[in-house]
């Protein structure tokens, strides 16, 4: 790279070293190089790049990893470390006050924490939708996942390496990793989890009530090859010839409906389909064409090495995705229906590295599940809104921007001004509902610029890292001033009186504000939006509320954070309002009032731990508790099959039961000791460690 940048090639740089062009070649090639021949090298290469590398190789990285030369953030990383340095070499001076110690430590842990985030080149890409939005087809144009169809009457045309369709097409989340070169990783569902899809398919055919989804049935039928089938009719017939199940056929033909899941596990030849991953030679080509028949075959259950897939995961080297600076990973998550309170959804929405895309169809934007994912982010607690890693994309078809209508009536010339007028009424429903504004992004597959949503969507991580820059060049200009410029007898005013505030602060908050609303109180507002089939698949004494889309025990654990927050969100406000007041009274002190910027960022943190830790609580004790809730589960199944008023009834059931059960009310009672626990332990405490000082120290 930088003999490149001098003009010069091996030969002549070879020449100036007075070596073998050999030499250079080999030392081009070998990743770690005898540091006086790379420093001959760079020397003799010489033009600005050589010398900036140089310098690199002479930097000493004691207190962060050494990042790569081509890092982005290289230059404040370098910038960090050596405040780290700073701290360390100041806290070890004769001049050093102790009352000075408990703010140092905590500047040089927030240093760390942050640059630990952009030391990191990972991220994520997450795409969320509803079922049949479009979302992988968009997904697969924006990343630069497509192939040309070859033959056919599709030939020529550009379609996605991901199986797509009209709705109900992909079985199972499907991630997009870097890795050195093509392949297919899958997990798998467990021996027990498959045995529990196959009888809940049985029942609900022997019933007509409850069942799977339509993707995972077709890949245990496909698996088993017991798909419905059609047969032939004489030419001359004008009756309607009628589908055969072969399933149906075998539970009519055999009473004990356990024998039926067996025979039918027994086809699926579960023993040869052991298979998690598959890799492509480097030398093979048609990569594409390799990974789009395979991951078909793995997503439709066809392949006769790959059991049933949990999740997808599909490997390519860098090379492959659309240009990025990044090490991404994207994620098409399984299109959403009913209810936007899933586990996997939420482990997405959550994460710090991750950037959550809701896609919409143009249609109806912002449409109803981003905006019921917006409020369960509000709900929660949940800090991804405010971070920026949330964005809309709306997905237009065909002409539809061109037949928006305007305040006025008319109607667009250009898609772009149909973009616009669609934005402002996204923007205008948000006000409407008391949301807050995400950006908003459009991408028509048929007619835009696939670089340009990319460019949009990766954007957004650049954003994420720079307010991480900043608040690193925030911390080192504190550190400076808390060696330079820190006046130790006006900091220890400043630190008695700030250490006062606080204790009262905690005292008068310490005591965990009573419940709002009960944790069932979330479990029937999701029952209400579940089809009755899934509810049914969930709600009986074999599968005690443990079905993938009807979890009534992660239902319960959603409910208890969501009262935890909203109990305690005019607590962490009112804190947070006497720091920005502290802040405002020694805004002159620079480094108290970097001090109380700290605290505000861990209160922050603390927040989310709580959050965290009271939806744990929720789990640990309400799962037993289900499993255990033998009468509640014998009455929903009771309830199953009695008529029209099903969701109705089933929320009545549940109503009565965590209002009325004594086990239940108990379980209440245990979950409530535990937050107020929390709360003293994750909150209360640490703002009042994070300001207790010596006496000696504060008193001089």
């Amino acid at each position: 790279m930088t003999r490149e940048e001098a003009g010069l090639n091996q030969a002549q740089l070879a020449t100036v070293l007075q070596v073998d062009k050999s030499i250079v070649s080999r030392l081009e090639k070998t990743e770690n190089a005898d540091f006086k021949m790379a420093e001959r090298y760079l020397s003799a290469v010489n033009t600005d790049l050589a010398q900036q590398v140089l310098q690199y190789y002479n930097q000493h990285w004691k207190e962060i990893e050494r990042p790569q030369f081509i890092h982005p953030d290289r230059e404040i990383l370098w910038a960090a470390e050596q405040a780290l340095l700073v701290l360390d070499n100041f806290e070890n001076t004769p001049e050093f006050d102790s009352i000075l110690r408990e703010p140092l430590s905590k500047l040089k842990n927030r240093i760390k924490i942050e640059t630990n985030f952009i030391r990191h080149m990972e991220h994520n890409i997450a795409f969320i939708g509803k079922i049949g939005v479009g979302k992988t087809t968009a997904l697969s144009f924006i990343t630069n996942l497509t192939m040309t169809v070859k033959s056919g009457k599709d030939a020529g045309k550009i379609k996605s390496v991901f199986p797509t369709g009209s709705g109900r097409t992909t079985v199972c989340e499907v991630a997009i990793k870097i890795a050195p070169a093509f392949g297919i990783a899958v997990d798998n569902l467990s021996e027990g989890d498959i045995s529990q899809v196959v009888s809940v398919l049985v029942d609900s055919l022997k019933t007509n009530k409850g069942g799977i989804s339509t993707e995972l049935g077709r890949v245990i039928r496909n698996m088993a090859n017991l798909l419905p089938y059609s047969p032939k009719s004489p030419k001359d017939s004008i009756e309607k010839i009628k589908s055969i199940d072969p399933i149906k056929e075998m539970i009519d033909a055999e009473e004990d409906i356990d024998q039926v899941v067996a025979e039918i596990i027994s086809r699926m030849k579960l023993d040869t389909r052991t298979k998690a991953q598959m890799i492509l030679s480097e030398s093979a080509e048609d990569n594409l064409d390799w990974l789009a028949t395979n991951i078909a075959k793995i997503n439709f259950g066809q392949h006769p090495e790959f059991s049933v897939p949990k999740r997808i995961t599909v490997l390519l080297p860098l090379k492959a995705l659309r240009d990025t600076p990044y090490l991404l990973s994207v994620i098409d998550t399984k299109g959403v229906d009913g209810t936007t309170q899933r586990l996997d959804l939420r482990n997405q929405i959550d994460d710090h590295r991750t950037i959550t895309v809701l896609c919409t169809k143009f249609s109806d934007a912002p449409g109803d599940i981003p905006v019921s994912i917006m409020r369960d982010v509000i709900e929660s607690g949940s800090d991804a809104l405010e971070e920026g890693r949330l964005c809309l994309l709306v997905l237009p078809q065909n002409d539809e921007a061109l037949k928006v209508p305007d305040d006025m009536g008319g109607t667009p010339d250009t898609d772009e001004e149909g973009y616009a007028i669609r934005e402002t009424h996204i923007e205008q429903q948000f006000a409407t509902e008391e949301l807050p504004s995400i950006p908003i992004k459009f991408y028509n597959a048929e007619k835009d610029k696939p670089e340009d949503a990319w460019m949009a969507l990766t954007s957004m991580i650049e954003d994420l890292r720079s307010r991480k820059v900043l608040r690193i060049n925030r911390l080192i200009d504190a550190a400076d001033n808390l060696v330079n410029n820190s006046d130790v007898a006006k900091n220890r005013q400043a630190r008695c009186d700030i250490a006062k505030t606080m204790e009262e602060t905690a005292n008068r908050f310490q005591e965990f504000p009573p419940r709002i609303r009960p944790a069932h109180t979330n479990l029937i507002a999701q029952i209400k939006k579940i089809h009755p089939s899934s509810i049914a698949a969930s709600a009986n004494r074999r599968r005690r509320g443990n079905w993938e889309n009807c979890l009534v025990g992660y239902f319960l654990e959603v409910g208890v954070q969501n009262d935890a927050n909203l109990r305690t969100r005019e607590s962490f406000i009112r804190i947070d309002e006497q720091l920005e007041g502290l802040k405002t009274k020694y805004i002159q002190l620079i480094d108290i009032k970097q001090f109380l910027e700290s605290l505000q960022d861990d209160l922050a943190e603390s927040k989310q731990d709580f959050l965290n830790r009271a939806a744990l609580a929720g789990q640990i004790s309400f799962a037993p508790h289900l499993e255990k809730a033998t009468k509640l589960w014998g009455d929903c199944e009771k309830r199953h099959g009695a008529g029209s008023g099903y969701r109705n009834d089933i929320c009545d059931i549940f109503l009565e039961h965590f209002e009325q059960d004594s086990k239940a009310i108990e379980v209440n009672s245990r979950i409530e000791a535990a937050l107020m626990k929390i709360w003293g332990d994750l909150v209360i405490d640490p703002l009042r460690e994070a300001v207790s000082f010596e006496s000696d120290s504060v008193e001089g």
